[in-house]
């Protein structure tokens, strides 16, 4: 039997798989304050070293419509935004982005 694909974690902090930040951005996060409070990844207790990941691995998507096979990290020592409290991504109107 061939072994089962192991997720690609993406946020080690929070534990937040390539799939799950995926899904979030696929069901209406289109910036990272959204993809913060939604999957919690880039909040974790190491500032945020993920968004080296997260800001590519969303500009792809809003530009191909598409996730990339692989994703190029952001090198250029951009400091990227802390998110607000309390905005779900979705349609704004505080459903956690279910709406």
């Amino acid at each position: 039997m061939g072994q089962k694909k192991r997720a690609e974690i993406i946020c080690r902090c929070n534990n937040v798989s390539r799939e799950v930040i995926e899904k979030a951005i696929q069901n209406g996060c289109h910036s990272l304050n959204d993809i913060f409070d939604q999957t919690t990844a880039g909040v974790g207790a190491c500032g945020g070293s993920c968004r080296r990941k997260l800001k590519p691995l969303l500009d792809y998507y809003l530009e191909h419509k598409v996730f990339p096979e692989k994703i190029i990290e952001d090198r250029t020592g951009k400091d990227y935004p802390r998110p607000p409290v309390g905005l779900p991504c979705g349609d704004g109107e505080g459903d956690g982005g279910k709406g």
